[in-house]
């Protein structure tokens, strides 16, 4: 799997560089949000309950699967890009994951949100690492 990753460093003045953050916290089950079905519409993220809820735990790696990442580099793909909204960023921050890893691009925000990135920089302020881009998540078990 490929992915860029978001430390809280990048997205937080003074927050922990990638190399200071446990290795645990990138290694081990992660639980996959189906999400294909609601590409292009957005914004959808209140789904995360109904994909997920029910088996996300406290600790958890989160990995959000839209097959976007199939189209990287073609013709408005940032434009068409979903994003988190803050509602679905709070979500994730009550759950208690440690990860979010997106198969999409980071830098799409919600309409009117109060401030650039928001939804990277939210989860960060808040411990959670993100990597946005990954890449096959369509060839991880359990993916759907």
């Amino acid at each position: 799997m490929r992915a860029a990753i978001s430390s809280a460093e990048h997205n937080v003045k003074g927050g922990k560089q990638v190399q200071d953050l446990p290795l645990e916290t990138f290694a081990g089950d992660a639980v996959i949000a189906d999400l294909r079905h609601l590409v292009p519409a957005r914004p959808y993220w209140r789904r995360l309950e109904r994909a997920v809820g029910t088996v996300i735990r406290r600790g958890d790696r989160l990995l959000l699967r839209t097959d976007v990442n199939k189209t990287y580099m073609i013709d408005d793909w940032m434009k068409r890009s979903p994003y988190l909204r803050s509602d679905g960023t709070r979500w994730c921050i009550d759950k208690g994951v440690v990860l979010v890893g997106y198969d999409f691009y980071h830098g799409v925000d919600e309409p009117e949100a109060p401030r650039v990135l928001n939804a990277s920089r939210t989860l960060s302020e808040a411990g959670i690492v993100t990597l946005p881009y990954l890449d096959n998540l369509d060839r991880a078990p359990g993916s759907g």
